[in-house]
C-alpha cells in the first residue's frame, strides 16, 4: 500500500504488427480477457492505429466492442511509417485516420467522441501537435519522461514478421525527453512546449507515459515517490506484447505475467483504474485550458 492516490491507466496502442489477420484479432481478444478478468472492462483506454490497420473496415466488430463497453477511444498515429514530416503531411494522415473512424462509429449509430491521440513511437513535433488541435484532440499521451529514444516503423511486406524498428543507426527519429522529471503528474501545454511539464495552461493535457510496453516496478515507485497528493501512472501496451514473437499466436506465459503484474497494481498500490477521458475531473486544476 502506499499513502497516497494512485490512479492506474492501462492504455492499448492498436497495431497490429505481428502475425495473420485471425492471430492479431485473437492478439486483441486475448488483451480484452486480461482486461475483463481484473474487472477493468471500461476502465482503459485503446489508441486505434487506423493509418496502417484499418480498423474500421477490418476490425469494426473489435471497434463496436471497445466503445459498446465504455473505454476511452482515442487515435494512435504512426506518422513515422509514412514518413510524414511537414504540417500538410501529417494533417492529411491525421485527418482521414480519424475521419474514417468517426465515419465509421457515426455510421454504426455510436456517439464517440475522438478527444485522445498518442502519436507513433512517442514522437512529437509543433507541425503534429498542430494538426491534433486543429482536428480537436485535447488529451495527449506522448511524452516518455526520462528516456531518449530512437524509432521509426516500417514494413517490408517480402519478409515473414514485416514490421520492424529502426533504430539510431537504420534512421530512427529520436524522441528526447530525458530532461522530463518522472513524477506521475499530468500538465498542460500548447503546441510549442509540450516538454514543460511546469505549465497548468494550454490546450492540450498531457499525461505521460510511466512503462512501456512492461510495468516497471522500479519507475513506477519513483513516479510515485516524486508526485504530489495523487499519482497518475500510465502503462502503453499493445495486442503484440503478449503473442509469440515467431509463430504469432498468444503466448500464455506472457498473458500470465501481464496478469499477474496487474494484479499486483491493484493489490499493492491500491491503484484505481481509471480512463483517459477521467484524468481532468480528477486533477482540477488542470480541467481546463
Amino acid at each position: 500500500m502506499v499513502d497516497k492516490q494512485v490512479y492506474f491507466l492501462v492504455t492499448v496502442d492498436g497495431d497490429l504488427r505481428m502475425g495473420d489477420v485471425i492471430q492479431q484479432r485473437a492478439s486483441v481478444e486475448a488483451m480484452r480477457s486480461i482486461h475483463a478478468d481484473l474487472g477493468i472492462i471500461g476502465k482503459t483506454t485503446w489508441f486505434i492505429n487506423e493509418i496502417d490497420f484499418m480498423w474500421s473496415e477490418q476490425y469494426g466488430d473489435l471497434l463496436l466492442s471497445l466503445a459498446d463497453s465504455g473505454e476511452t477511444i482515442g487515435m494512435h498515429d504512426h506518422l513515422d511509417t509514412n514518413f510524414a514530416v511537414s504540417y500538410t503531411e501529417i494533417f492529411a494522415l491525421m485527418r482521414q485516420s480519424r475521419q474514417q473512424v468517426a465515419e465509421f462509429f457515426a455510421n454504426a449509430g455510436r456517439e464517440v467522441h475522438l478527444l485522445a491521440h498518442r502519436n507513433g513511437c512517442f514522437q512529437q513535433s509543433k507541425a503534429a501537435y498542430r494538426a491534433a488541435q486543429e482536428l480537436g484532440y485535447r488529451w495527449c499521451s506522448d511524452v516518455w519522461p526520462q528516456t531518449a529514444l530512437y524509432a521509426r516503423m516500417v514494413c517490408d511486406k517480402e519478409m515473414p514478421s514485416p514490421w520492424r524498428r529502426l533504430d539510431k543507426d537504420e534512421g530512427g527519429i529520436l524522441t528526447d525527453n530525458s530532461m522530463v522529471p518522472l513524477n506521475g503528474t499530468p500538465w498542460r501545454h500548447d503546441t510549442h512546449n509540450w516538454l514543460d511539464f511546469t505549465s497548468t495552461r494550454g490546450h492540450f493535457l498531457q499525461v505521460p507515459v510511466t512503462c512501456a510496453p512492461f510495468i516497471e516496478w522500479n519507475r513506477m515507485r519513483v513516479a510515485i515517490d516524486g508526485a504530489g497528493e495523487r499519482a497518475f501512472l500510465v502503462l502503453d501496451t499493445h495486442p503484440y506484447d503478449i503473442q509469440n514473437f515467431e509463430t504469432g499466436a498468444i503466448d500464455p506465459r506472457k498473458v500470465s505475467d501481464l496478469a499477474s503484474d496487474l494484479r499486483r497494481v491493484s493489490e499493492e498500490l491500491d491503484a484505481q483504474f481509471i480512463r483517459m477521458d477521467q484524468v481532468p475531473s480528477l486533477w482540477p486544476s488542470l480541467a481546463v485550458g
